[in-house]
């Protein structure tokens, strides 16, 4: 499936403005499960991006923004000694980890909430000469229409546990592989 673009860029340098469909809700939950840690840009820099474009105002709180910034210090932290690099030093060149949503499943559907379980690729090279290194995510979520675009939900989120609780979860594969049609993932084509 092609999901359609945003309308415009907000302050934060992310992509808004999804349209009320349900492929508006899906590419807004991928564009907030989209990220690029690289060059200047940090783990911390990037986290409250995503949180400030894509969390609901109902969801927000300076206790919360608290709480995702210092988590993505620590996990910044971590990302770093993973790859070999000096925790709070700049990416040397090259550099990055980068993750992009590839498939996704819905849960349930409607006209002012959108439940999905999302697969991510997730990749990382720590240099120009090193080998990048990639692995998949799955991650449920939900989204809620909240005055002129769709953004992530808290309460979404718990109807989207709700209804798969007891149930397995999606197993993960690439596109391409007939696992990952037996799973029952759509595909995300970029728009042109």
């Amino acid at each position: 499936m092609a999901l359609p673009r945003g309308q415009r860029t907000d302050d934060y340098g992310s992509e808004v403005g999804f349209p009320h469909t349900t492929e508006g809700a899906v590419a807004m939950l991928a564009a907030a499960n989209t990220s690029a840690i690289e060059g200047s840009t940090s783990n911390k820099d990037e986290q409250l991006r995503l949180y400030y474009s894509y969390i609901g105002k109902p969801d927000q709180s300076e206790a919360a923004a608290e709480r995702v910034e210092l988590g993505a210090i620590d996990n910044g932290k971590v990302i770093a000694r993973e790859m070999g690099l000096k925790p709070g030093a700049p990416m040397p060149p090259g550099a990055y980890m980068r993750s992009h949503v590839i498939g996704f499943q819905f849960i349930r559907r409607s006209a002012e909430e959108v439940t999905v379980w999302l697969l991510a690729r997730e990749v990382q090279k720590s240099g120009e000469m090193a080998q990048e290194e990639g692995s998949y995510t799955r991650t449920l979520l939900g989204a809620q229409w909240q005055g002129d675009d769709w953004k992530l939900s808290v309460l979404a989120t718990r109807h989207a546990q709700d209804a798969t609780d007891g149930k397995p979860r999606p197993k993960m594969a690439a596109p391409g592989d007939a696992a990952f049609n037996a799973a029952g993932w759509t595909a995300i084509r970029e728009a042109s």
